[in-house]
């Protein structure tokens, strides 16, 4: 029977195996005999303090794994050596390793996490905060979600009233307290005189196997914090029995004028989050740092409460339609509820490119096919009201800017999406590092900011490709298909066409 130990080092074996079998290519076979060898001496050598595994137990338990690893032997022996000969410590006491495979491996296979604490009510007296709890759940291998909460920003005095939205997987309700304010958009609003509301969105079966794709509890460079850009570890201590590691960070907004700190508790262990707080910077020429948040709670693979994804109306809320009434959700999502400029989904590919799919247009039923002609990949963007002309890693080097070219266009029920691709002739951070994509943009509306890429996907093969990129496109075209000539190869011919013209 194993010991504790030995079970240990099994799953961490295999959690490195499972990012392998999703990345890793094939490598030169001799290359790999000569690894294999060496291995067995480092785990042999690693196993001397008789706690620990025994020399017979470490190497077989090792090779047992990668022969049940879905890719090529050797790939999976590969990943398993360079990681132990390069001193990663993935199996032991050494310098603790924060990257994709502890942590998002326990995210990604999390069926599902609880995050819950505590949100903060300015009164004008930083020291006396009023709190209100919220709650979240994800469901990821069903793609259902809860998020309840107070509705108010960040510094409101009244008492808040609460929001939920909610998705069972196909539909998602939000209840909200909300304002219409002609084109900018609804407001949630802390004003009790307003009725609480109850409104229901539908997916297509693409956007839910997206959404489950892409359902993640917390942004990816949580998990590599000692990469990011303004993170610093700032001590270690125990909390609910786990040796936590503390990292503080601040993240400067686009405009400079507010920005956020965070203090995260991670696990150099397992790679496993156990508190978030958050503060909120409450001075415009200054800093003056507001409790924002607490997530003082987060569990994974606990059994959510019965009824948790129902998405039965509350009562005394209006509905503004029912499921019977709903049409699909389009792809992507609106700066607020400004149909002008519509954010579709962003995808990064291994050699740091991206593709980002919008539309933009003054009137909804004007018509734009001639902004569409003569286009050529490569070329520049299609001259429209808005045009995203580049993309900026955020939290990451200021000076990096992913500029952007016309890749493609589809069009549906009559309106046309544009799909750009953004590269840099620098170095682009690794996306795992980095929050998200600052959109810097050209935009002929008043009262509308555009801010972030919003839903995105980062792709790794070609197979990926296809499901996601293509699959994109097809969702946004009346054909249900996507251009015959966006393939994952010759987009990254084009890509890398584009990088070379730019650095000459």
């Amino acid at each position: 029977m194993k010991t504790p130990n030995e079970k240990e080092t099994d799953k961490r074996i295999s959690s490195l195996l499972s990012a392998a079998d999703r990345q890793a290519n094939e490598p030169d076979k001799q290359f790999i005999d000569k690894l294999q060898a060496k291995s067995t001496a480092e785990f042999l050598a690693f196993s001397t303090d008789g706690n620990r595994h025994s020399k017979r137990t470490i190497p077989i338990s090792m090779w047992r794994i990668i022969m049940k690893s879905r890719i090529t032997k050797p790939a999976a022996a590969a990943m398993i050596v360079v990681a132990v000969l390069i001193g990663v410590h993935w199996f032991g006491a050494g310098a603790p390793a924060y990257g994709i495979t502890e942590a998002l491996e326990l995210w990604n296979n999390a069926e599902t996490v609880h995050i819950k604490g505590w949100k903060f009510l300015h009164t004008g007296d930083d020291t006396q905060l009023e709190k209100f709890p919220f709650d979240i759940w994800f469901d990821k291998r069903n793609g259902r979600f809860k998020h309840w909460g107070p509705l108010f920003t960040a510094y409101k005095t009244e008492t808040p009233r609460y929001g939920l939205t909610v998705s069972d997987g196909q539909y998602i309700m939000d209840s909200f307290a909300y304002i219409n304010m002609d084109t900018s958009g609804y407001i949630n609003s802390d004003d009790n005189s307003v009725p609480p509301s109850v409104r229901f969105t539908k997916l297509s079966p693409f956007q839910q196997r997206l959404r489950i794709r892409t359902m993640n509890p917390f942004p990816a460079y949580f998990a590599n914090l000692n990469q990011v850009k303004g993170f610093t570890k700032v001590g270690r201590e125990q909390i609910k029995n786990k040796t936590v590691d503390i990292w503080e960070g601040v993240n400067i907004t686009a405009s400079h004028l507010f920005s956020s700190k965070k203090k995260i508790w991670l696990s150099p262990e397992t790679g496993e989050i156990v508190r978030i707080f958050t503060w909120r910077n409450a001075g415009k020429n200054s800093v003056r740092w507001v409790a924002l948040s607490d997530a003082d709670t987060i569990e994974y693979d606990v059994v959510p409460p019965a009824n948790c994804f129902n998405t039965y109306p509350p009562a005394g809320h209006k509905q503004t339609n029912t499921k019977e009434t709903v049409v699909e959700r389009e792809l992507g999502l609106f700066r607020g509820a400004d149909p002008r400029f519509h954010s579709c989904v962003g995808f990064t590919l291994k050699d740091g490119s991206v593709i980002y799919g919008w539309h933009a247009n003054n009137e909804p039923n004007e018509s734009q096919a001639h902004l569409f002609t003569d286009l050529e990949p490569g070329g520049p963007l299609p001259n429209l009201p808005a045009t995203v002309d580049g993309l900026k890693p955020w939290p990451a080097e200021e000076g990096i800017t992913l500029a952007g070219r016309h890749l493609t266009f589809t069009r549906k029920n009559g309106r046309f999406y544009e799909w750009g691709i953004y590269v840099s002739d620098e170095k682009v951070p690794e996306r795992n590092t980095f929050g998200t994509y600052r959109i810097i943009s050209k935009c002929n509306f008043a009262n509308i900011g555009i801010g972030n890429v919003g839903q995105e996907l980062t792709i790794n093969s070609e197979q990926e490709f296809d499901i996601w990129v293509r699959g994109a496109m097809a969702e946004l075209s009346d054909d249900g298909k996507a251009p015959e000539s966006v393939t994952h190869k010759n987009v990254l011919q084009l890509a890398e066409k584009l990088r070379n013209s730019l650095s000459k």
